[in-house]
């Protein structure tokens, strides 16, 4: 019975790559049935616009919703939309940079502006006879386009203003408010500034004109005292605090008097301070009363006052106090205080209720006359003129998606919702960055990675062996980061800093630098001697640090052995030095403190020697044990049985471990998953990529001498070591 594959042609097929099923998209057809097909079947459900070999803007137009993201809605969305505007076409297929406009479906009224705005475009670009359109005239004409003085977007530039008044008027606003950068880069102004411009202006006048005094009138509820109201409430202010304090003080006094004779109102005194520091005084008088406290609630204006806020006080009586209480008034009283207060509380009011403006800085004259300015109509009308091109400008955006659509699309299908060219020898996934030459190999598979650490952490979970690379290019915007699947070979020449040389997809070279390797297996082999080689290199480390300890111990033997002779010398010249018996019958002196360290050193020293002598002694001991220990075992072992046994079982104990060492390395070799890496990049990708054993060895390949060279199999360095030797040989016997 034949396949149902061949009975009925329309049915969708799905291949099997590393253990999972990708549907076969290589028709329109078949990119029609991926709007039927459920989220669960697509490899790829989601993925970043980062790492993909693919024309920004393309992306860009894919992510409808502008979080970076493409998800499988858009992809679905950007499907039915190129169905809806062009007539399916092999053309589709091929990644071709133009479309022929017969292609576009008129009949459809989007598609029919589309065509409409293509033909213009051919014809501003002097090119009415053709009938295809390219990817580079469309952009050609966006830049034209954005290079004009009217472009579509609303914003204009002081560039573009013709007349002088409206120039000016359009510099102010943008030296008050941040403009917006039109398609071609300058900064200018857009309807929602300039409504921001005049609705500021509005209530700062507003604000304003409240203050002013009407004609005949010499004061208002806000201005009390006229055009002296500003600088009076200025001078209330400058020592209100330190005013309501005082008051405040002089009726904690009245309340305290109540209970006792005396009141400290400062925990510090006067007696305290260092009179040598200038800062400590005055910071102490600025937080001393403005004056005494007194049980009347007095306050002097003309003496005793503290010296940090005597000018403001002056300032106050002189410009306040004697205008509102008369000339002759040298105190102030709380109820007058607060008949003060209660003259400029209207003023202080409007002045809180100030608008948060940035258009104070022009002036009240300019932001006027600003207010019923023809200015803003003749930039209302600019705006409109401008605004009206906008259609054009959508359709001209609409026209180069719909050109990247036709050359991207297709191909974009193939490494999101299926993977086929991941396993292609002659085609690279979007996601492939390219091919690294290393430690003699070729590594054809790589991913870009933006961050290294938070990536290693998952990837690991993959059970690859991974190499982290940084690559950098002529100039310093042009390094990335990229992880690479070591699927072959071994890893001893592989490590952190080791350099190669890396090569884009479109074949531009790049250095590349190990910074990170995540350790997994990589074959078969590889794992049955990793268990050998980290036996082999604890045996090494334990040589290493049982040789070091060796050296410190000989080292410590020869500097006690150097001070017993020194101690043995020192005592040899004692003895010449001693006196004849004649000498000896004199009375000996009294020994003196710098003899006894002396006598000291010999005794220690002649210590140290006993316990040097004993320790050789143990030695010898153990090492007769030992010897005798391998002479009977090396007895038993010429025996034949005890030989074979011992044989046998170290025969069994490799032969397990070997086996178990290759089931486990084998269990893990076979769930090695590739997607884990798309994963830690930022993809979500649905089904498993497993890493079969003929990928691995495509994937990573020794670099092997051309095909047809021959290869001189004799080492040409022996000849040269052998002529070394003998030019050292002659002259040694030169010399003797």
């Amino acid at each position: 019975m034949l396949p149902l594959r061949f009975l009925d042609p329309d049915k969708p097929t799905f291949d099997k790559y590393g253990g999972h099923y990708h549907l076969r998209i290589e028709s329109t057809k078949d990119l029609q049935r991926l709007l039927d097909l459920a989220d669960g079947r697509w490899m790829a459900t989601s993925c970043p616009l980062s790492g993909l070999n693919v024309d920004a803007t393309f992306l860009k137009f894919l992510d409808a919703d502008g979080n970076g993201r493409i998800i499988s809605t858009e992809v679905r969305s950007a499907i039915r939309w190129i169905h809806k505007v062009l007539i399916p076409s092999d053309s589709w297929l091929q990644n071709k940079f133009s479309l022929s406009l017969d292609l576009i479906n008129i009949s459809d009224p989007e598609a029919k502006m589309l065509r409409d705005t293509a033909t213009m475009a051919l014809k501003n670009l002097n090119l009415e006879d053709s009938q295809e359109l390219t990817l580079d005239q469309v952009r050609n004409r966006q830049k034209i386009m954005a290079q004009a003085d009217y472009n579509g977007d609303g914003v204009i530039p002081p560039e573009v203003v013709k007349d002088a008044d409206a120039l000016q008027f359009v510099k102010d606003i943008l030296s008050t408010i941040e403009g917006v950068a039109d398609v071609s880069g300058l900064k200018g102004i857009n309807e929602a500034i300039l409504n921001q411009f005049l609705a500021e202006t509005k209530s700062y006048l507003e604000w304003h004109d409240k203050w002013l005094i009407p004609e005949g009138q010499t004061e208002t509820d806000i201005m009390p005292y006229g055009a002296d109201t500003p600088n009076m409430s200025a001078a209330v202010a400058k020592v209100r605090d330190k005013i309501e304090q005082f008051f405040a003080q002089c009726s904690f006094i009245r309340y305290k008097k109540l209970f006792s004779k005396e009141v400290s109102l400062d925990k510090s005194t006067p007696d305290e301070i260092d009179y040598n520091d200038r800062n400590a005084i005055l910071e102490y008088m600025s937080h001393a009363p403005i004056a005494k406290p007194n049980p009347e609630g007095s306050l002097p204006l003309d003496i005793g006052i503290n010296d940090i806020y005597l000018v403001q006080t002056i300032a106050l009586r002189d410009q306040v106090v004697k205008k509102i209480f008369g000339e002759d008034t040298s105190m102030l009283n709380e109820q007058q205080w607060r008949q003060i207060l209660a003259k400029f509380a209207a003023y202080e009011t409007w002045m809180k209720a100030k608008p948060s403006v940035s258009i104070e800085k022009l002036g009240v004259d300019k932001i006027k006359a600003y207010s019923g300015s023809p200015c803003v109509q003749t930039i209302r009308d600019l705006i409109t003129i401008d605004k009206a091109l906008a259609d054009e400008v959508q359709q001209m955006q609409n026209l180069e998606k719909l050109l990247l659509y036709h050359q991207w699309l297709f191909e974009f299908v193939n490494n999101y919702a299926s993977f086929p060219h991941l396993f292609s020898i002659d085609q690279k996934a979007m996601f492939e960055m390219g091919t690294l030459i290393l430690a003699g190999r070729e590594f054809i598979f790589s991913i870009k990675v933006e961050n290294i650490p938070s990536h290693a952490n998952l990837a690991k979970n993959s059970g690859i062996c991974l190499i982290y690379l940084h690559v950098t290019g002529s100039r310093p915007e042009e390094a990335f980061d990229i992880a690479v699947p070591v699927t072959r070979g071994g890893t001893s020449e592989l490590y952190v800093g080791k350099r190669g040389v890396f090569f884009s997809k479109s074949g531009k070279e790049f250095d590349a630098q190990i910074v990170q390797i995540v350790e997994n297996p990589i074959s078969l082999w590889e794992s049955l001697k990793e268990p050998f080689r980290k036996v082999f290199s604890m045996i090494g480390a334990r040589f290493a640090q049982i040789s070091s300890s060796i050296q410190k111990e000989s080292e410590k033997a020869i500097s006690a052995t150097t001070t017993d002779q020194t101690a043995i010398q020192k005592g040899i010249t004692e003895v010449r030095q001693q006196p004849t018996p004649s000498q000896q019958q004199a009375p000996a002196p009294t020994p003196t403190p710098a003899s006894q360290p002396a006598a000291q050193e010999a005794t220690k020293t002649s210590g140290s020697t006993r316990d040097v002598m004993i320790g050789v002694g143990f030695l010898a001991a153990g090492l007769g044990t030992a010897l005798k220990f391998l002479a009977d075992t090396a007895k038993q072992l010429t025996q034949p049985e005890t030989l074979r046994m011992l044989l046998i079982m170290i025969g069994i104990f490799l032969a397990i471990s070997i086996i178990l060492t290759a089931v486990s390395a084998l269990l893990k070799l076979h769930r090695r998953n590739l997607g884990v890496l798309l994963q830690a990049s930022g993809w979500a990708i649905n089904g498993k990529m497993r890493l079969i054993r003929p990928m691995a060895r495509f994937f990573c390949r020794k670099v092997k001498v051309p095909k047809g060279s021959y290869k001189q199999r004799k080492e040409l360095l022996n000849p040269i070591e052998r002529l070394a030797r003998k030019i050292k040989d002659d002259s040694e016997e030169i010399t003797t």
